[in-house]
């Protein structure tokens, strides 16, 4: 009763994974979040590390950062692709590879966040409040500058 790696690693259909057992259920899952979970600690392990060394960061430091980690996306993005409006296959469809960027979704969401932050402070709702809000508008708006970022990228193929 081992665990089936070919399907787990080449995507299973909707009607497979709904009978999957529990063990293989686990490792679909794990494969498609390995790559996301590694980056994700890696980058707030190091801003972490900076926050340790040099303190709390301002907004625009905040943006540094971000433009930062924007910035290698866009280079690596470039490398791997021959540029970032060249096109490529991922799932069977064809993708633009500067949609992979994502400018819009994370800085222009980080630009929100940080507006709300400041807006719930200065009317003086209570420390819970602006936790919820940033949480609920960062998912929402996240996902919602995502597709207005695919329908850009839709417009210039």
């Amino acid at each position: 009763m081992g665990i089936d790696v070919d399907r787990v690693v080449f995507r299973p259909s909707a009607r497979t994974r709904s009978r999957m057992e529990p063990s293989q259920r686990l490792a679909h899952n794990l494969v498609a979040e390995s790559k996301a979970y590694g980056y994700t600690l890696a980058i707030w392990g190091a801003g972490a590390l900076l926050i340790h060394e040099f303190g709390t960061p301002d907004a625009l430091e905040v943006g540094l950062y971000i433009g930062g980690a924007l910035a290698a996306i866009a280079v690596l993005t470039a490398v791997a692709f021959g540029g970032v409006l060249t096109e490529h296959e991922r799932d069977g469809q064809r993708v633009v590879a500067a949609s992979m960027v994502h400018i819009l979704a994370t800085g222009g969401n980080l630009a929100v966040s940080y507006a709300l932050v400041v807006l719930v402070e200065r009317i003086g709702l209570p420390e819970p409040v602006p936790f919820v809000l940033v949480g609920f508008q960062t998912t929402c708006l996240y996902n919602v500058f995502l597709l207005f970022e695919h329908a850009v990228v839709e417009v210039f193929e």
